[in-house]
């Protein structure tokens, strides 16, 4: 512990030590700083940076040699490592003659030191200041005690430089007041600038304006204000963030704090916002937020809005998105409440160590339409069916459309579906409410085999580490692709946790009797092995027929990857299935798709789709493209280069359920793009029929998101 460096204004002083171990340090004599009086000065204190300490910072201004004299006591900070603030001397102040001025430091929360006592566990260091007149005109400044007030009342404390003798305030309102520090009780709700004009004799100065708050819609008065029973070790609030409210406060050890008058914030109901509460002290929290929903002054456990427990320190961020059903448009009281693990809970339960603090929000009606969102409680890889989706949408929506991507749908706000057959499936929500509507498809986001197979574990390692525990394998794969997959796959990834990774969410997809051509990079060019199996049977086992590839990478600078193709016999009916692969660094063992602990190893599971064989229409017109396919505006853009096919189409749009939803007549040709509107329509996944004047049909798959 101790003092590190002691800093005075733009470097009068500035001195480094090396803490208690120099013990009392007398710098009278050879480190001072010329000031002048009425002019401020900052002055920091650096103590050690592990222990926080007491500081306290004496002027001899009337060189008695006994630090008791008026305003001796110049500067304060209590349980910091950093201690910085200003001084100003004031006008009895003794001239021209060295003065003394000491820094006492001691532990944070031991004993606060004086300016005679000895130092228990850290030091004291004594320097000299100069003090010197002031010939300068005022700078004028004040300070209040709140620039928002819901009594009416401020305190205004002048805080002028260079020694004003007189004081003009202007309150905003009409009214005037020549003390030096004034306290002003506006009668009218509104905002009031307020001005200070200080004078010397070397002349005359005007603060800039600041603007006062008399605001009288603050929330009804609480039925208890719950104060803290026995605060130790820093528990409590020290900051909360909603809003437009940031508000830094004392831990526990101010007790119940009511901000409710100058910290508040409008939030929108249904609408997510972020909300940060941090806790003083090393130590967990139970945090729990309530709001007085019904505005009757009395907080319940039924208006709990926020809970997190054991919260470890600093705290809390969290997502708080305020449900209908609350007062509209008033001023509603918002109680944070923060207390040591375990304590008894409720709004007007004394928190033991912990703390209480109020705010107000004002709840405004939401007039836009949904943001749409979503979570499952798919896992990939697991046997989860039926799959429970669950709406996260903003904004309170009032009516939902799924579409589960198997043709069925539902208007459940929380629908529990069960698939019927294997697939991998896109999603589409529609949310609405009486300000519009809207949507959002997740592609390929569930994949589902029927009946549910669960595949045997396999990983790599990186053997057995300190303490028994297994390490990560240094060697891994980094990126997986399928340079003809429908569309070119291509997945990056870094080294798994454990050893394996499921990325069946992320189908590779081909056509029947394509060839796949695979290839596997490592991150370390060396040679390797690299095994794939596919599921051909589906039958949840991967058996030894079902070893498609297998090989070694070459020597050289290319050792990293490894490439091959080869294909899956999946008739004409087409597959959905598993596919696994393996890279391991030890050339030699034969491979085991249901190896575990692989040494230097790595195991990754892919959804592989081979697509039945093309239709006649599915193969027809072979050059024409459709983009941007997705479209998120609807716009979708038809080119056909081909001038042997150009003509007149009748186009029909259907949906998953084979209804017509659009029909429309389009000019194809290589002399321009032709463009299809599907703005009109909801987001999901339609089939494009393109007949010519011939009859002969083309299909196409469109998604609109």
């Amino acid at each position: 512990m101790g003092i590190l460096n002691v800093t005075v204004g733009n470097n009068l002083i500035n001195r480094n030590s090396v803490g208690q171990s120099e013990g009392y340090q007398d710098l009278s004599c050879t480190t001072n700083a010329a000031l002048v009086v009425g002019q401020s000065y900052a002055i920091s204190v650096r103590t050690n940076a592990s222990t926080p300490e007491n500081v306290r910072v004496w002027i001899d201004y009337n060189n008695d040699g006994a630090f008791t004299g008026n305003n001796e006591l110049a500067f304060s900070s209590n349980n910091a490592t950093l201690h910085t603030g200003t001084i100003t001397a004031p006008a009895t102040a003794v001239l021209a003659t060295r003065l003394r001025l000491r820094v006492a430091a001691d532990y944070g929360l031991g004993t606060v030191p004086t300016s005679c006592s000895t130092p228990v566990y850290s030091q004291d260091e004594d320097y000299s200041v100069t003090l010197t007149a002031n010939v300068s005109p005022p700078v004028a400044a004040f300070t209040t005690n709140g620039t928002t007030t819901c009594s009416g009342c401020v305190q205004f404390t002048d805080a002028s430089q260079n020694l004003p003798t007189a004081w003009l305030w202007t309150f905003g309102d009409g009214t005037t007041s020549t003390l030096q520090n004034p306290n002003r009780c506006y009668t009218t709700a509104g905002t009031y600038a307020v001005t200070l004009r200080a004078t010397n004799a070397a002349g005359v100065n005007t603060s800039a304006a600041t603007s006062i708050i008399y605001s009288t819609t603050v929330p009804v008065a609480a039925s208890c204000s719950p104060p803290t029973i026995n605060f130790f070790a820093n528990y409590g609030i020290t900051r909360f963030r909603l809003g437009t409210i940031d508000n830094t406060s004392a831990d526990g050890s101010a007790g119940y704090q009511d901000f409710t008058c100058p910290q508040r914030t409008d939030l929108t109901v249904g609408v997510n916002y972020t909300m940060t509460i941090t806790t003083g002290g090393v130590n967990p929290h139970d945090i729990r937020v309530y709001l007085d929903k019904d505005n009757n002054g009395i907080l319940t456990t039924a208006e709990q809005v926020y809970q997190s427990l054991g919260t470890p320190s600093p705290g809390a961020t969290a997502t708080l998105n305020l449900p209908a059903g609350a007062v509209l448009n008033l001023p509603l009281r918002l109680r944070v409440v923060a207390d040591a693990v375990g304590n008894p809970p409720g709004p007007c339960t004394s928190p033991v160590s912990g703390q209480v603090e109020d705010y107000t929000v004002v709840l405004r009606p939401n007039t836009t339409p949904p943001v749409v969102s979503f979570t499952t409680n798919y896992v990939p890889g697991n046997c989860v069916n039926p799959i429970r989706f669950t709406d996260t949408s903003q904004n309170l929506p009032t009516s939902w459309l799924w579409n589960f991507g198997d043709g069925t749908t539902s208007t459940l706000q929380n629908p529990l579906h069960t698939y019927a057959a294997t697939g991998t499936f896109s999603i589409t929500l529609t949310a609405s409410n009486a300000n519009g509507s809207a949507a959002i498809t997740r592609l390929n986001v569930v994949s589902v085999t029927v009946p549910c197979l669960s595949y045997c574990a396999s990983n790599g390692t990186g053997g057995i580490g300190p303490g028994g525990t297994q390490q990560a394998s240094p060697f891994f794969i980094t990126n997986v692709s399928v340079s003809n997959g429908q569309p070119a796959y291509n997945n990056f990834s870094n080294v798994a946790a454990g050893g394996y990774a499921n990325y069946t969410t992320l189908p590779v997809t081909i056509n029947s009797g394509q060839l796949i051509n695979l290839t596997v990079v490592s991150n370390l060019n060396i040679v390797h092995r690299t095994a794939v199996w596919v599921d051909v049977n589906i039958n949840g086992v991967f058996e030894t027929s079902e070893l498609l590839t297998n090989g070694v990478t070459n020597a050289g600078p290319n050792a990293a990857t490894f490439a091959t193709s080869f294909t899956v016999p999946a008739g004409a009916g087409g597959l959905n299935t598993r596919m696994r692969i393996l890279a391991v660094a030890n050339t030699n063992a034969a491979p085991s798709p249901c190896a575990v602990n692989v040494l230097n190893a790595e195991v990754e599971d892919y959804q592989l789709i081979v697509r039945p064989l093309a239709t006649l229409a599915a193969q027809a017109l072979p050059a024409l493209s459709l983009f941007p396919n997705p479209t998120l505006d609807g716009r979708l853009r038809l080119r056909l280069p081909d001038a042997a096919a150009a003509g007149t189409y009748r186009a029909e749009v259907q949906n998953v359920l084979g209804a017509t939803v659009l029909r429309t007549i389009l000019r194809l040709g290589p002399a321009a793009d032709a463009e299809l509107d599907l703005s009109a329509l909801a987001p999901g996944v339609y089939v494009l029929r393109l007949r010519d004047a011939k009859g002969q049909l083309a299909l196409r798959r469109v998604v609109r998101e």
